[in-house]
C-alpha cells in the first residue's frame, strides 16, 4: 500500500522563504539546462545569483508549490508581456521550475493553473527554449501553442514563444497580420 502524500499547497512567495526559493531556483536551472545549454550559462544561476534575483522581484507575482513545509517548485510572472513578446492581451509566465524529484506528480500543472487564475489579463505568453521538448510538451499539453516567434539570446541560444490565447495577432492589433504586412 502506498504512503499517503503530503499534500501540496500553492502560496504566494514571503520574504522568509527568498532563500529556500533562490535554492530551488538554481538546483532546478541546473537540474534542466545542463547539458542543453552551454555551460557558462547554466553556471551563471548560483543560489546567490538566484537571491539576488528573487529580491529584485515583486514577491506577489511568484508562487510556490509546498510539500512537507518544502517548497519543490515555483512559478513567476508578470502581469503584462514583455516588449519582446508579441502575444496582446497577455501576461507573462516568466519561469515555471520543478524540482525533479517532484515532477510528473501534477506540481507544474498547479502552479500554472494558480497562476493563470490570478493573472490580470485574459491570456497568457512565455518563452521556452527551443531544444526543451519536455517543457515545449509540458505547455502544448497545458493548452499554450507556439506563436512563431523567435527570440535569439547572447548565448547562440534561442527562445519559442508560446501563448494560450489567439494566434496570429500582435501588439496594437485588432485582427490578424496578413503575409502582406509583415
Amino acid at each position: 500500500m502506498k504512503a499517503m502524500e503530503s499534500p501540496l499547497t500553492i502560496e504566494e512567495l514571503t520574504p522568509e522563504r527568498f532563500e529556500e526559493k533562490a535554492v530551488v531556483h538554481s538546483l532546478t536551472w541546473h537540474e534542466t539546462y545542463e547539458g542543453m545549454l552551454p555551460d557558462e550559462f547554466v553556471s551563471l544561476v548560483t543560489p546567490e545569483f538566484a537571491l539576488r534575483v528573487t529580491k529584485r522581484h515583486d514577491p506577489r507575482y511568484t508562487l510556490v508549490a509546498v510539500r512537507h513545509d518544502a517548497i519543490v517548485g515555483f512559478v513567476e510572472y508578470l502581469p503584462q508581456t514583455g516588449e519582446e513578446l508579441v502575444t496582446p492581451h497577455a501576461s507573462e509566465i516568466g519561469a515555471l521550475y520543478v524540482l525533479r524529484s517532484a515532477q510528473h506528480e501534477g506540481v507544474g500543472t498547479r502552479l500554472i493553473d494558480a497562476a493563470l487564475s490570478i493573472m490580470p489579463e485574459p491570456y497568457a505568453a512565455l518563452t521556452v527554449f527551443t531544444g526543451n521538448a519536455h517543457a515545449i510538451g509540458f505547455y502544448k499539453h497545458m493548452g499554450f501553442r507556439s506563436t512563431g516567434h523567435i527570440i535569439p539570446d547572447d548565448f547562440d541560444t534561442q527562445s519559442l514563444e508560446m501563448t494560450n490565447g489567439p494566434l496570429g495577432l500582435q501588439h496594437g492589433h485588432d485582427r490578424p497580420r496578413t503575409a502582406s504586412q509583415d
